[in-house]
């Protein structure tokens, strides 16, 4: 049995009750194919535990950011585990030079899954961005045994690097959570009779334009409804801006939930709303669409491969708050379009993008 070693690379804290963890996903899947599965991700003390028959290791750390992140005895734990394969991702992130200088020394496949597909914004780090991916990025595309992409936008991004074949390895979706889910009745419990209801879900943070929504919201009608969930560093601007602007009848801020919470509430929502500058994926817009609702979202590298427009959503360039609630009109107020649109989603979403379709990819890259 052939041993599969997913290192999440990135120096973040992950609370696995409310983040859908791609890389969990993966090796659930994985795991149910027949291998055996060791996923290690940043932990504030190094601990064990097995989710779903995956071996998890946390992995304390120090670190400068997400990016520039040291993980405490990485290269005992992997000896440790002896792995047939490894995988890593993002060649911007100083583990996933530190894992693949390991692999490379041990003579172990060593496999990148790229998700970021542009450089930071700020000038300081895109420059120290740009020089990293230039020597310690530019050693892990030339040292890896082969390299998978998130979206297109992300094999673009490694080609300005690296002029290596790239195959592509969407991003799968894991329901398990949703098949344990909790039911709640959303719209007795929030008085959302007869409302059409818009739905946002995420981090409440500059990229993601929540604020944007609620003069989206602001526009409409009184039929029209907007829920936010999520926490993050908006969250008491949101709050604030809601009863300033006396939308309390056209806002509700429902702050963080369990994944578990979640579909019973994507169950009763009509459409969902993304207005990210930027997202490497997405999993929001997968989830949504599982769940039937036409999406409404700004361009980015996973609404542009996960939405076909006018099909099971609309993809807005810009943050036009007319043309966003001409849009939203358009889908919600025609009937037999909406149905269309709702049964495209959900349908897209189970046959190509839940993960036990989607890991057959990553396996056509460790052993192709």
């Amino acid at each position: 049995m052939k041993h599969i070693v997913i290192v999440r690379t990135s120096g973040s804290i992950l609370n696995l009750s409310t983040y859908n963890c791609q890389e969990l996903g993966l090796a659930k899947s994985l795991l149910k194919k027949g291998f055996r599965i060791s996923l290690i991700l940043a932990g504030e003390k190094y601990s064990e535990e097995t989710i779903d028959g995956v071996n998890v290791i946390y992995c304390n750390f120090v670190s400068l950011n997400q990016q520039l992140s040291w993980f405490l005895n990485i290269e005992s734990i992997l000896n440790k585990l002896c792995p047939d394969v490894v995988q890593v991702h993002d060649m911007g992130v100083f583990m996933t030079w530190r894992v693949t200088l390991w692999a490379k020394k041990k003579k172990i496949p060593c496999f990148l899954i790229q998700g970021n597909y542009q450089e930071t914004q700020k000038i300081f780090f895109r420059q120290l961005e740009m020089l990293f991916n230039k020597t310690f990025g530019t050693y892990v595309l030339h040292n890896v045994k082969g390299i998978g992409y998130k979206t297109l936008r992300a094999s673009q991004y490694v080609k300005k690097y690296c002029a290596r074949k790239t195959m592509a390895t969407y991003i799968g979706l894991d329901v398990e959570k949703f098949v344990q889910a909790d039911s709640i009745d959303w719209v007795g419990k929030l008085s959302l009779e007869g409302k059409k209801i818009l739905l946002y879900v995420g981090s409440m943070e500059v990229r993601r334009n929540p604020l944007f929504l609620l003069d989206v919201v602001e526009g409409l009608s009184d039929e029209y409804i907007l829920l936010l969930v999520g926490g993050g560093s908006l969250q008491d601007e949101i709050k604030t801006r809601i009863i300033e602007s006396n939308l309390q009848s056209k806002c509700i801020y429902l702050g963080k939930l369990k994944q578990e919470e979640l579909p019973s509430l994507y169950k009763i929502s009509d459409l969902f709303l993304l207005a990210s500058s930027y997202e490497i994926y997405g999993m929001v817009i997968m989830e949504s669409m599982y769940f039937g609702l036409p999406v409404v979202s700004t361009l980015t590298a996973g609404s542009q491969t996960l939405i076909e427009d006018g099909k099971d959503g609309y993809i807005i360039n810009d943050l036009d708050a007319d043309e966003w609630r001409s849009c939203i009109r358009k889908i919600c107020n025609d009937s037999s379009k909406y149905k269309m649109m709702s049964e495209f989603a959900s349908n897209k979403i189970a046959s190509e993008f839940l993960w036990d379709k989607a890991s057959e990819k990553f396996l056509d890259l460790y052993f192709s």
